[in-house]
């Protein structure tokens, strides 16, 4: 996509601000829900703020990924049952009491990662969502104890390896 320097008095045609102004400026959004819903025809290359979760991501012409993986990780407390979502990406989350499932939807790409810390008591039991295979040493599911994490990375499409201090 070529870079244009607008003029004075010329005309700006439709094609000109979608072609130069809107798909080289950073989107703002409130969710990567909200862009998808408002942006059904990404270009490679466009850059997007999300709200929700403070983070940049670029279309890498099949998908979203952060700008700058891994740079500020949120940490988030869950205390029941819960299945991850998109906006997970990238960040920790942590168990704070009692022993939870986490559900793992397919809602990564490949290289994503997600990381989880057992800060309470209970186990973390991780179980495949619909559409995914759960890739694990001696097929180990759970946090072995009390201050142990694991991380579950998106290996390829729908394939999430779970590695860490595993029971």
């Amino acid at each position: 996509m070529a870079y244009k320097v607008f003029a004075n008095g010329f005309p700006l045609p439709a094609s000109d601000l979608n072609n130069f102004f809107m798909r080289q400026t950073v989107l703002v959004f409130a969710s990567s829900g909200d862009r998808s819903s408002q942006l059904t025809d990404p270009v490679e290359g466009m850059i997007s703020w999300l709200q929700d979760v403070n983070k940049f991501q670029y279309y890498t012409g099949s998908a979203w990924a952060d700008l700058i993986p891994g740079a500020v990780q949120t940490i988030s407390d869950k205390s029941a049952n819960y299945a991850i979502v998109a906006g997970d990406v990238g960040s920790m989350i942590r168990s704070t009491g009692s022993a939870i499932t986490i559900t793992l939807d397919n809602v990564m790409t490949p290289g994503q990662k997600i990381d989880f810390y057992q800060a309470g008591s209970g186990q973390i039991t991780f179980a495949a969502g619909a559409g995914v295979t759960l890739q694990s040493k001696d097929s180990k599911v759970k946090t072995n104890a009390q201050y142990t994490g694991a991380t579950v990375q998106c290996m390829a499409s729908g394939v999430y390896a779970l590695i860490g201090d595993l029971a």
